[in-house]
């Protein structure tokens, strides 16, 4: 008589760990769905640091004069224009620009009105509706001294 090991799984157990898995599987991919979505950046907010990037970049394009501050205060050959446009629909940018006074460079919150070589300029893009956040870039410019 020959004996015979035990190799492999009996019916029953496949069967029990088919259903453990069937109950199981669900509940884990609920809980990945729901951390994916709350530690991925959405697809607005992505578009909305563009739109800002963007008007960064033009704002900041030229010479320091031409930074124009919003009282209008521009060097003349600079174009004042709005500071509100759409650059894409349901999307609004708006922005300000400020002189920093120089002699508190600590507190780079205030504004001044008189003239110094710093401006800070705060852009706010607005995404469409729906969407609570909106998206707020900073940043200082400087005169830089002629070398």
């Amino acid at each position: 008589m020959t004996s015979m090991s035990n190799k492999g799984f009996t019916l029953i157990e496949l069967i029990i760990f088919i259903i453990v898995g069937g109950i199981l599987l669900p509940l884990a991919m609920i809980a990945f769905t729901s951390a994916m979505k709350g530690a991925s950046t959405p697809d607005y907010m992505i578009k909305a640091r563009f739109y800002a990037e963007q008007k960064m970049e033009e704002l900041t394009k030229d010479r320091f004069d031409c930074v124009c501050i919003n009282t209008g205060s521009c060097f003349p050959s600079c174009n004042t224009g709005s500071n509100i446009d759409t650059p894409e629909t349901n999307y609004q940018r708006t922005w300000s620009i400020c002189y920093v006074p120089s002699t508190n460079l600590n507190d780079l919150t205030q504004c001044s009105s008189t003239y110094s070589n710093y401006k800070r300029i705060t852009i706010t893009v607005t995404p469409p509706t729906g969407s609570t956040n909106n998206y707020d870039v900073s940043t200082i410019v400087t005169r830089r001294p002629k070398s």
